[in-house]
């Protein structure tokens, strides 16, 4: 277990008292709630980052299809994409 620290920290009593309650109903100490929060907040966090990333490079993909579609003219894309698809081994065929 890595060492701790004692720090003082500033909360509304409303935050106190569910603190409080959390630690009651799990067994564990006020600290050990606080500590749980703020790894809860911090997985979140990534998560977040990771699902905003990917976003970024779907769209980033879609705008590099759109320009290859532009470049090509008129063709079959949505019939080329699922062939291919459903060609490869894990595709959904």
């Amino acid at each position: 277990m890595p060492a701790k620290t004692r720090v003082n920290i500033t909360v509304d009593i409303p935050t106190l008292r569910l603190a409080d309650r959390l630690a009651r109903a799990r067994k564990i100490s006020r600290s050990a709630v606080l500590r749980e929060g703020v790894h809860a907040l911090a997985s979140e966090h990534e998560k977040q980052q990771a699902e905003a990333e990917l976003v970024e490079q779907q769209l980033q993909a879609v705008a590099t299809m759109d320009r290859m579609a532009q470049k090509a003219g008129d063709w079959p894309a949505v019939e080329i994409l699922h062939a291919w698809r459903y060609r490869r081994p894990g595709g959904k065929r």
